[in-house]
């Protein structure tokens, strides 16, 4: 049995780890920066894309990678404040997302492989995770964006709570991942089926290419004679 090449498997990790960084840490940005600037909460419906895409193609373990990638980028960009404050502060804020998004990575894994990527259940996952980060690690909300002007998500907030914002916005990121997946899907099908008349244009040249022997060719022969030599 051949073994497996060590250098190809470290470059191949490597490569799906960077893959990984990419995507999380993508997803991370553009959530600090909903939260930096309030105006632009609406960058947050696209903000879990590159996340989820990730997810939805990684086992258990890089789920957790996954999650642990999202939640430091996300907390040196929105706790860069508190690494010169209180460091001790900042580790235990970095520990606590961690956790939280690492399971929400494993719970949008196990769903997505039994039963399916649902944008619903998806977005109900996230709103016990959303709790805990609220009223117990007091980490203030993620996806709910209080110091926003918008009258949709104060109309929102203020008829469902806070939960509902956080809802709507998990639930908008796995619609659009989904209807993508679907556009995709369509494009690569359509490109790998040929038409009739490409399949009838290839015919010929299969035929030549695949079916033709060797003595089909002629043999290389001198020119005719004149015909005065042969007289």
């Amino acid at each position: 049995m051949k073994r497996p090449d060590i250098r190809a498997v470290r470059k191949d990790s490597t490569l799906q780890f960077l893959e990984d960084f990419l995507g999380a840490g993508t997803s991370a940005l553009i959530l600090s920066w909903a939260h930096i600037y309030p105006a632009y909460w609406f960058v947050a419906l696209f903000a879990l894309l590159p996340f989820f895409w990730r997810l939805t193609r990684a086992n258990l373990y890089r789920s957790v990678i996954l999650g642990t990638i999202l939640a430091g980028c996300y907390a040196f960009v929105a706790f860069t404040g508190e690494i010169l404050l209180s460091f001790p502060t900042f580790l235990f804020r970095l520990f606590l997302l961690s956790l939280i998004f690492s399971a929400f990575g494993i719970a949008v894994n196990r769903t997505k492989r039994y039963i399916g990527f649902n944008a619903a259940l998806i977005a109900v996952l996230w709103l016990p995770l959303e709790h805990i980060l609220t009223h117990y690690a007091h980490l203030g909300s993620i996806f709910a964006f209080p110091e926003t002007d918008s009258a949709l998500l104060l109309r929102i907030g203020s008829l469902f709570g806070v939960l509902m914002v956080s809802f709507v916005v998990v639930f908008v990121n796995s619609l659009i991942l989904l209807f993508l997946k679907r556009v995709v899907q369509a494009l690569s099908s359509r490109a790998k089926s040929p038409t009739k008349d490409e399949k009838k244009a290839y015919f010929p040249l299969k035929e030549i290419i695949l079916q033709k022997r060797w003595y089909d060719f002629p043999d290389p022969r001198a020119p005719p004679l004149p015909s005065n030599v042969l007289t």
